[in-house]
């Protein structure tokens, strides 16, 4: 049974909850019924992948696969487009501190810049993984690949709010803390197929999924830095090659 309040999972029969205190029965009628609220479960469960995560990762995602829960992996997903929007934004403030303020980044550059460059890398990478556990002719679905990312996006998403906080100090620091980022997300990506792809050990697969990466990489650069990132701007070169440019 379920806390009416919280919707931590309490044993049954439980007069209160152990963890907020409240009284079940008068809170969710007969103790049997009570039942926690759609985002109650979500974050509870949330909580729990976190706690096994940082114990076993292959575990913790292994679970969740196991019991389908989509909703952990999206609200990890989600937590990653934030810390993409956070780490354009640190670029973009330092470098109208560098410009005494002359240069000014519009709003929907580093908001929808973030947001939409994160959804669309995430998309392609999740969508070519898929179709490369296809090819070696793993049994798994669309949903497996994308539970498999999200699952382990929760480092990604941690580099992603720190190289923020770099950029602010340093556009070289954040720089490099960026492409420190981009190498995990490729590490990270090995176990992510693993999930999903038999004999991830033979050397077809390693193929595969290198392949995976470079496509992933070719293609978010074209859409979102030839493509988006020069449309949010204004421009088709002038601000977002100053801004790229500016890096190095």
């Amino acid at each position: 049974m379920f806390c009416p309040k919280c919707g931590k999972e309490i044993p049954d029969g439980s007069a209160f909850c152990s963890s907020c205190g409240t009284n079940v029965n008068t809170m969710g009628g007969p103790s049997g019924a009570a039942k926690p609220s759609a985002a109650g479960a979500a974050f509870s469960g949330l909580g729990g992948f976190l706690k096994g995560y940082f114990a076993s990762p292959v575990q913790a995602t292994r679970d969740t696969l196991a019991k389908g829960d989509l909703a952990t992996p999206l609200i990890l997903m989600g937590a990653q487009l934030i810390a993409c929007i956070l780490m354009l934004l640190g670029f973009c403030l330092k470098l109208q501190m560098m410009s005494y303020g002359y240069l000014e980044v519009p709003f929907q550059f580093w908001f929808f810049g973030g947001l939409l460059g994160d959804a669309i890398g995430v998309i392609i990478f999740v969508a070519l993984l898929f179709g490369g556990a296809k090819i070696l002719k793993s049994g798994c679905t669309f949903q497996d690949a994308l539970m498999a990312c999200g699952c382990h996006s929760i480092f990604i998403t941690i580099l992603m709010v720190i190289t923020f906080l770099c950029f602010l100090i340093s556009l070289e620091l954040g720089a490099w803390l960026f492409i420190i980022t981009m190498i995990l997300w490729v590490a990270l990506g090995v176990s992510s197929f693993q999930m999903i792809a038999p004999e991830m050990e033979s050397g077809k697969s390693w193929l595969i999924y290198l392949a995976v990466v470079a496509i992933t990489i070719i293609l978010t650069l074209l859409i979102v830095g030839n493509g988006l990132l020069p449309a949010l701007a204004g421009s088709r070169t002038g601000l977002t090659s100053s801004l790229f440019g500016s890096m190095f």
